[in-house]
């Protein structure tokens, strides 16, 4: 397609890393949105034939691009986004929400909205007659991995903890300042320096975030391996004249009994089989002591069938028999 080819070879693209071009040229192409070089980046117009506004963009190294939309289409149009995935952090007109891969609705106006896009092609329409205006910074999976760095993580694990919830981020100082910014910007003197000032901020912001994500979800399975635990024990003491195993255990859990058993160990620091021996002979010890049931009675009831597994369990873990046990207690 000529267009397509002019756009792709523009010299004004020579302003924006090649490695950021497929996240805002096929969108320029579509649209038939001419680049022209500014101080910053670039500024396409859109052809008053199709509707009006203006796309500025412009790199922040190779890994980062500045995204500041503001178009109405006359007609609608279906936009593609490719590549090899990147991660976005911006603020977006309702209009602008509407396109996005997954539904994000900030609660408040000075919300950030963050998103991750995978690799591969995403498409999206513009409708005609809405006013879509982003501002946005989209950085790529190489500074997603050379922040997870610095922090010690892994980029997948950073990513997860930002983008799980699909929560907007709470950041309105960074808020403001990609909200001052339009095509104007473009050619500002100061403007380069306001906008490494943005990422640092935005990016200080993100690993915040990330570490609150961390430190929420670090307590979040605390408390459900606690609730786990509390069930466990449940189970054990309203049935322990049953044969129960860790397996059957795990089953009335619907968990895994691998799951089970390390967060048992983790979190009692002992294994179910042992807490489970522990219990039935306390309740034995209590029913040789407090009753007159019969010794093979208690030993079923503490799911001991057989009355000389009984015994040699009794005996290993209290160190005397039930009867030794049980005349102790009653002299």
């Amino acid at each position: 397609m000529e267009t397509t080819g002019r756009i792709m070879k523009a010299p004004a693209l020579a302003n924006i890393d090649e490695n950021l071009h497929h996240l805002f040229v096929p969108q320029l192409e579509t649209l038939q949105m001419e680049p022209r070089a500014r101080r910053c980046g670039v500024v396409s117009q859109l052809d008053p034939a199709r509707g009006s506004g203006s796309a500025w963009m412009t790199g922040l190294g190779r890994d980062c691009l500045v995204t500041v939309l503001d178009l109405t289409v006359s007609d609608g149009s279906s936009l593609t986004s490719c590549g090899p995935g990147y991660f976005c952090l911006g603020s977006m007109s309702p209009s602008s929400l509407e396109t996005m891969p997954y539904p994000t609705f900030p609660t408040d106006a000075s919300d950030l909205v963050m998103y991750r896009q995978g690799a591969g092609s995403y498409s999206y329409q513009l409708k005609p007659g809405c006013a879509y205006a982003s501002r946005s910074l989209c950085f790529t999976p190489r500074f997603i991995e050379q922040v997870a760095r610095d922090q010690g993580t892994g980029a997948d694990e950073l990513l997860e903890r930002l983008t799980e919830s699909s929560l907007p981020l709470r950041a309105p100082h960074v808020s403001a300042m990609l909200n001052r910014l339009d095509a104007r910007s473009a050619n500002a003197p100061a403007t380069g320096f306001r906008l490494a000032a943005l990422m640092a901020e935005a990016v200080a912001c993100l690993i915040e975030t990330a570490e609150g994500a961390a430190w929420a979800a670090r307590a979040e399975g605390t408390r459900t391996a606690a609730q786990l635990i509390h069930k466990a024990h449940a189970i054990m003491e309203q049935h322990l004249d049953a044969p129960l195993t860790l397996d059957s255990i795990a089953r009335e859990l619907c968990v895994s009994r691998t799951r089970l058993a390390a967060v048992y160990k983790e979190e009692t620091g002992r294994g179910v089989a042992e807490d489970l021996r522990q219990l039935r002979m306390n309740r034995a010890s209590d029913l040789l002591a407090g009753t007159d049931m019969p010794l093979a009675e208690i030993g079923r009831a503490v799911g001991y069938p057989r009355p000389s597994s009984f015994t040699t369990a009794f005996t290993r873990e209290q160190g005397c028999s039930p009867a030794a046990w049980r005349k102790r207690f009653r002299c």
